[in-house]
């Protein structure tokens, strides 16, 4: 599992003499990145073609686990929400009674 996105990019290489440098369309790739927050920055880790899938299944892991979290924390929200209504009005109906 590895949390981020995955992006796919075409480059444009260093030779100038290059087709890419001409033609847009004739740009390198695509080249797959792992694109990441580390330390308040956008991060990408370049992944190399024969790592493509590996990357793919372990982005689409967390992706998975990310969906089932979502789904436990909007529960647990509204277990929550519940318990503080019962606690407000328990407190209510402890203050009329006096």
């Amino acid at each position: 599992m590895v949390q981020g996105g995955l992006s796919e990019t075409t480059r444009r290489c260093g030779n100038r003499n290059c087709i890419c440098h001409r033609d847009p369309a004739q740009r390198h790739g695509p080249h797959l990145y792992l694109t990441y927050r580390s330390e308040g920055k956008s991060r990408a880790l370049y992944v190399p073609h024969e790592h493509a899938e590996q990357a793919r299944q372990a982005q689409a892991a967390w992706k998975e686990f990310w969906d089932v979290a979502c789904v436990l924390a909007a529960e647990n929200r509204e277990q929550l929400r519940e318990r503080m209504q019962e606690q407000a009005a328990l407190a209510k109906r402890r203050a009329a009674n006096g």
